[in-house]
């Protein structure tokens, strides 16, 4: 299972799966009582630069925005343009949490889309690795995502619907950019 850490202070996104831990530097960071949103670099990856990600609890799921290099040649049949990842997410004041609950919706550098591993959603449930709450939390999060998408196939008009909704200046709980 994968587990998400933002870490506010240190502005640092820390990645826990397979035993293995991948720490990334955030460059710019905002938090909302209902959405996170931050921009960093991609690291060693031979096509994506960047990353813009938006995480929107209440919907239970993540919205990686990728950005690719400039200058590299790739088939946009190859690469991802988004990756959505269902969530749970729990927040505490200097850190929010998010456990990944397999489910993942793909958009491809070409416009086609797919929902990706379902086979490993069930062999969750079949071990019982996840509570109920979670496997309504990755259904709800699917339910969300396609329902917004196919609203006009275009997941920026998406994005910035969410945006709207949880991005009050008044629920601001922290703005930074690294030095």
């Amino acid at each position: 299972m994968k587990y998400t850490t933002w870490d506010f202070e240190l502005m640092i996104e820390s990645v826990r799966k397979d035993g293995r831990v991948h720490n990334y530097k955030i460059q710019e960071l905002r938090v909302y009582e209902n959405y996170l949103y931050y921009f960093r670099r991609y690291v060693d990856h031979k096509y994506h630069e960047w990353v813009e990600y938006h995480l929107f609890p209440n919907e239970n799921i993540g919205i990686y925005k990728l950005q690719q290099s400039a200058g590299v040649q790739f088939s946009p049949s190859e690469i991802y343009k988004y990756y959505v990842d269902m969530v749970s997410v729990s927040k505490e004041q200097k850190q929010w949490r998010a456990q990944d609950l397999y489910i993942d919706f793909i958009i491809k550098g070409d416009g086609r889309y797919y929902v990706v591993d379902i086979d490993e959603f069930n062999d969750a449930i079949c071990r019982k690795e996840l509570k109920e709450n979670e496997v309504g939390d990755a259904l709800n999060g699917l339910n969300n995502i396609l329902k917004g998408y196919y609203l006009n196939h275009d997941m920026e008009s998406y994005i910035k619907s969410l945006r709207e909704r949880y991005a009050d200046a008044r629920k601001l709980l922290l703005s930074k950019k690294s030095a």
